[in-house]
């Protein structure tokens, strides 16, 4: 496969402004990106499965662990009251937004020294509680047929701004490499985890295709590392007025197999 210059991506982009996105000039223009792609980067919550019923379920289940083995903890908070609270611990430090794992750390031992527990004990078993149970995922229907397929084709990997794990959800078959804003200390969409993501697999980022369902994190972002994206809107959601629109627009992994077919 050939590949292409971040100048040669650049002047497509350009190229593209003010044209018409049916026309066959873009389509061609755009052909021209999508037919270097080798490697196909993935988000992960609510591109792959619904995110807020697993993040439920870990809060569920770690609420009811902390109340059989931390009682003084649930006495002074109930289900709403600690998800709140947890809400507004997470606002207090930046650096809670990008190493979300680091974030559940802290809260436990905060509500340990609280209740007057020992912080190390809560922290450590209640952190594996939560940490278990947020791996317990529902791929969407279309997710595993499709990554099979694709796996066949381009090589597979995952960027993502939460703490998954590639391993205990069942992907490291399909993906390569993975990669979280934890691993960086850097979030989506600063562009240089698009970058070092694109360095694991030794590529330029115009070979890889981003795929995601956040705006900005997962469509502007990648575009402007240089890393052309696919937005994936399951829910049919309205694009925000103040980003510019995306490329392309697919609601599910099939959708996306039928689009990189005409380069196959």
């Amino acid at each position: 496969m050939i590949a292409y210059s971040n100048e040669l991506f650049g002047q497509v982009k350009e190229i593209t402004e003010g044209v018409c996105y049916d026309s066959a000039f873009f389509r061609h223009a755009i052909n021209i990106v999508l037919s270097q792609i080798s490697i196909i980067a993935f988000d992960l919550d609510d591109t792959l499965w619904p995110c807020q019923p697993t993040i439920e379920h870990a809060e569920e289940t770690l609420y009811l662990w902390l109340s059989d083995q931390y009682p003084r903890i649930t006495d002074r908070y109930n289900r709403e009251q600690i998800l709140a609270r947890r809400k507004q611990f997470m606002l207090d430090t930046h650096e809670y937004s990008v190493n979300l794992s680091l974030m559940r750390h802290e809260f436990l031992r905060f509500l340990a020294i609280e209740a007057k527990y020992d912080a190390d004990s809560v922290d450590r078993d209640g952190f594996e509680v939560f940490f278990l149970a947020r791996q317990q995922v529902t791929f969407y229907d279309d997710v595993l047929p499709s990554l099979e397929r694709l796996k066949n084709r381009y090589r597979l990997g995952s960027i993502s701004n939460g703490n998954a794990s590639v391993e205990l959800v069942g992907l490291s078959h399909l993906f390569e490499h993975a990669l979280s804003a934890s691993d960086m200390d850097i979030a989506k969409p600063d562009k240089r985890i698009f970058h070092r993501f694109a360095g694991n697999f030794q590529v330029a980022p115009e070979q890889v295709l981003y795929v995601g369902d956040h705006p900005l994190y997962d469509v502007v972002g990648p575009e402007q590392a240089g890393m052309p994206s696919i937005w994936i809107n399951r829910e049919n959601q309205s694009w925000p007025e103040d980003l510019p629109e995306p490329q392309y627009q697919i609601s599910d992994l099939e959708q996306l197999e039928a689009l990189l077919a005409e380069y196959w």
